[in-house]
């Protein structure tokens, strides 16, 4: 990075602090002149907690951590992801139970399916990286989970292999709404070689359902050390290192 892109992002941060400060000190003169207004006003715990998201990001432009008596150590950062993790899977809440219609709308949904897959594979690739380009996937794929649905006889096995990523990106999303105990092994098999974070990430997250669906007991022999030889794989990515921990958790090698 040359000197003036330094001074650039020095100075975007520089601002963000302002502002960042700027929403707080608001925040806390508004939380007091409502306190002196309206001193029997009674605010619930859900509103409390509402509001706390709502201050996260922002105390993350001024502070990596803070100390909080009697708890410990926060770190704003981590809160951030938790969140955004929590809404990634809100995006993408199943809707539906299953196909439903005729010949006709299953080939409309499968029509939908693959316009999505190349929808995926275009913004992918036009887009720069960033998290505006990661909500536009997070988009794609919820609407996949609800068109791979519609689909009847989806042979979520046959895509797993495909050098389509989006093709394998709707094979992960059918398999996040309708998990296949006979379909995990090779789904841990393609989850683990996955080469795009993105999917790596889904392809994960329709392990995890898929271990919960099957049973540690039915899950077949030798996912637990494919998931381990992945994880020591992972840099810089927390993400889904917590994902193959919790899965781990739920086969018992927690």
């Amino acid at each position: 990075m040359g000197g003036a892109e330094r001074r650039r992002d020095g100075a975007a941060r520089w601002l963000r602090r302002r502002a960042a400060a700027v929403v707080l000190t608001c925040f806390g003169v508004g939380a007091a002149v409502l306190h002196v207004l309206a001193p029997g006003l009674k605010i619930d715990g859900v509103t409390v907690m509402l509001l706390a998201v709502a201050v996260v990001p922002w105390l993350g432009e001024l502070f990596r951590s803070i100390e909080v008596p009697g708890l410990g150590r926060i770190e704003f950062r981590e809160i951030e992801r938790r969140i955004e993790a929590v809404q990634r899977t809100a995006n993408a809440a199943l809707v539906g139970d299953g196909p439903e219609g005729g010949a006709a709308d299953d080939t409309a949904a499968r029509d939908a399916v693959r316009e999505l897959a190349a929808e995926y594979v275009k913004v992918r690739l036009e887009l720069p990286g960033g998290r505006a380009r990661s909500h536009r996937m997070d988009q794609i794929f919820a609407r996949l989970v609800r068109a791979t649905q519609r689909v009847r006889d989806f042979d979520a096995g046959a895509l797993l292999g495909s050098p389509d990523a989006g093709l394998r990106l709707a094979a992960y999303a059918r398999l996040y709404a309708l998990p296949e105990a006979e379909a995990l092994d090779a789904l841990v098999d393609a989850v683990t070689g996955e080469p795009l974070p993105f999917n790596q990430y889904w392809g994960l997250r329709a392990v995890e359902r898929g271990v919960e669906d099957a049973g540690a007991g039915r899950v077949p022999f030798g996912v637990v050390r494919r998931l381990e030889d992945c994880r020591s794989r992972m840099r810089h990515a927390p993400d889904r290192v917590e994902l193959v921990d919790r899965i781990l958790v739920g086969l018992g090698e927690g």
